[in-house]
């Protein structure tokens, strides 16, 4: 009995674990992103993923090697067959803007290059802060929409007189 639960245990232990990792990905020889994490487990089988129990820290890069944005969570999760990460607690973005959106829980879909979540949100921006029930981004929250959005917005009128 003792082999039988090892054996079925494969897919709950890490097939390798790396502690205080610092990762470049490269994509067309350019940086895309770089992860850093206290610690990653990576688990095999049909659904292979990666885990991150410590959270994640994590810049993106334009094709200028210019970063547009950061985000960080205390804990995440990627499903390498579907490309999707999930990230949770205290989650939080921030665009080349300055732009900052907080939540619990966002997702990131690697193939469609999107963020969004279905959870509260909060945005602050450089003159004002939105809250919303959910969003949906472009993955460098340079472009987002606020579902169920609430608070104070501006709006300025830039109009000039002719004489």
């Amino acid at each position: 009995m003792e082999t039988v639960n090892l054996v079925s245990a494969k897919d709950k232990t890490p097939s390798v674990v790396e502690e205080n990792a610092d990762i470049m990905y490269n994509d067309s020889a350019k940086s895309r992103f770089r992860l850093k994490s206290p610690r990653i487990e990576n688990y095999q089988g049909v659904d292979a993923y990666q885990l991150f129990p410590k959270g994640l820290n994590i810049d993106f890069y334009n094709d200028s090697n210019e970063v547009t944005n950061h985000a960080s969570a205390n804990y995440a999760i990627r499903h390498e067959k579907a490309k999707l990460m999930e990230a949770d607690n205290n989650v939080v973005v921030v665009n080349k803007k300055g732009d900052r959106l907080t939540t619990e829980q966002l997702f990131w879909d690697q193939n469609k290059h999107t963020i969004y979540t279905s959870k509260f949100v909060q945005i602050k921006t450089a003159d004002e802060i939105i809250y919303g029930d959910g969003l949906q981004s472009n993955e460098d929250f340079s472009n987002y929409k606020i579902l169920n959005i609430r608070g104070t917005i501006t709006i300025s009128n830039n109009t000039t007189d002719k004489k």
